[in-house]
Formats: structure tokens, C-alpha cells, sequence
């Protein structure tokens, strides 16, 4: 009976080990989830590869605070999308006139240019 007991005793003690492990682990997977400011890509991604370097990626350089910028909208236009790449945002517009891409420099607020998508004639 002694036996059993002491059995028993070592399995509780197997299962409240195997729990914590199992616990810690998913802490580890969720921790691994987090993205930083300081995470690299797994695949290249444009403008990020040194070519002399073997395609090691560099690591993108933080933006300085670039405050406001003022982008004229046409009469009944609306932002669609909005996507950033590096130091340049480019910003779709839609409208009664057709849609427009413009791109933005987040260094100095600067407008670039602007790409006019109208339908062919």
C-alpha cells in the first residue's frame, strides 16, 4: 500500500511539472508572435538589401517624427489605401475623376508626384 502511495505521489508531481511546461511553452510561442520595430523580414524586401553584402538585409532606419501633411482632395474624393516603404508613403485617392496614387516623402512632407489612373479612350 506504501507503494502506491508513493506512485501516486510521484505521478501528481509528473503532472504538475508536464502542466508548467506545457504552460511555459505556449508563453515562449506567444512571445515569439510579438512584432518589434526591430524585426527583420524573412525574405528580402526592396530597397532593404545591400547588393556587396550577399544579401544580408540591413535593418530600416526609424523616420523622424515628420508632423503634418496636407494633401489636396478633389471635390467627393476619398482615401481607398495607404501603404508606406521606407521614407515614402503613397497614398490612393478616388473620385468622379478616377483614381490617383500620390507619393508622399515622410522625410520633409513633400508631395513627390502623382500617378493618374484614367481609363483608356
Amino acid at each position: 500500500m506504501r507503494v502506491i502511495k508513493i506512485l501516486v505521489a510521484f505521478m501528481g508531481v509528473l503532472i504538475v511539472a508536464g502542466v508548467a511546461l506545457v504552460v511555459y511553452g505556449v508563453s515562449r510561442q506567444e512571445d515569439a508572435g510579438i512584432v518589434t520595430d526591430d524585426a527583420m523580414p524573412s525574405v528580402p524586401v526592396a530597397g532593404q538589401v545591400d547588393a556587396s553584402s550577399g544579401l544580408d538585409p540591413k535593418p530600416v532606419a526609424q523616420l523622424a517624427p515628420f508632423g503634418t501633411i496636407n494633401i489636396d482632395l478633389a471635390p467627393g474624393e476619398t482615401l481607398v489605401d495607404f501603404s508606406r516603404q521606407g521614407s515614402e508613403a503613397t497614398v490612393r485617392l478616388e473620385g468622379r475623376q478616377g483614381s490617383r496614387l500620390v507619393v508622399v516623402s515622410l522625410r520633409d512632407g513633400t508631395i513627390l508626384g502623382q500617378i493618374l489612373l484614367v481609363e483608356p479612350q
